[in-house]
């Protein structure tokens, strides 16, 4: 649930007296966190069923764009099947942050 749903459910809450039902707003928003801990169940239960296909499942974050990137890997031949988001996508995010540094440096 986005922002904008949470301030159209807000404004819904407000009652004839003008008072805000906030325990019903906090709730919404404690629902849609995740806890580390499921996230990572998640991820142990995801490597268990791909082993069983032969493949192996890494989950890294780019050192230089602060990115997370998930990688399939065939565990006979160590070869990427398939990395979200593309190698290709992180160069150019690199080189993005490359070029708005130096655009605030000049302006600096």
């Amino acid at each position: 649930m986005n922002s904008q749903n949470l301030e159209i459910q807000n404004q819904k809450l407000v009652d004839k007296h003008g008072n805000a039902d906030t325990v019903n707003i906090q709730k919404e928003k404690e629902k849609d966190k995740l806890s580390p801990e499921l996230i990572e169940k998640v991820i142990e239960d995801l490597k268990k069923k791909l082993s069983m296909l032969n493949t192996q499942l890494q989950i890294k974050i780019d050192k230089d764009t602060d990115i997370v990137v998930v990688k399939v890997i065939d565990k006979e031949t160590n070869k990427i099947i398939r990395q979200i988001p593309p190698e290709y996508v992180l160069k150019i995010a690199k080189y993005l942050d490359e070029i708005a540094g130096l655009l605030y440096n000049e302006k600096a």
